[in-house]
């Protein structure tokens, strides 16, 4: 018999083993969770004044700047376009 009671008590036992395994790893996932919560300050309150300057300032420093890169390409495209910018003035001033 490849069914027998002491290998049905092994697998119950393994099954309540994962069970309070998994119930261990929840508890440890709410724990973390719940202690990186930020809890905001009370509306009206100057601390929330403060909380939202403070996060305004975080979203507009350098929003949509990025360093510029000394590469060849960007000297090439520079080069370009101030000479396009020239040959355009000087034709209109012909005209």
């Amino acid at each position: 018999m490849a069914n027998s009671k002491s290998s049905k008590k092994r697998k119950q036992a393994q099954r309540k083993q994962q069970a309070q395994h998994r119930q261990a790893h929840a508890v440890e996932r709410a724990r973390d969770r719940d202690q990186h919560r930020e809890h905001l300050p009370k509306v009206g309150t100057p601390e929330d004044r403060a909380y939202i300057h403070e996060r305004a300032i975080e979203d507009t420093v350098d929003f949509g700047l990025t360093r510029a890169k000394g590469g060849w390409i960007t000297w090439v495209i520079a080069a370009v376009v101030v000479f396009l910018l020239v040959a355009l003035t000087v034709w209109v001033i012909l005209l």
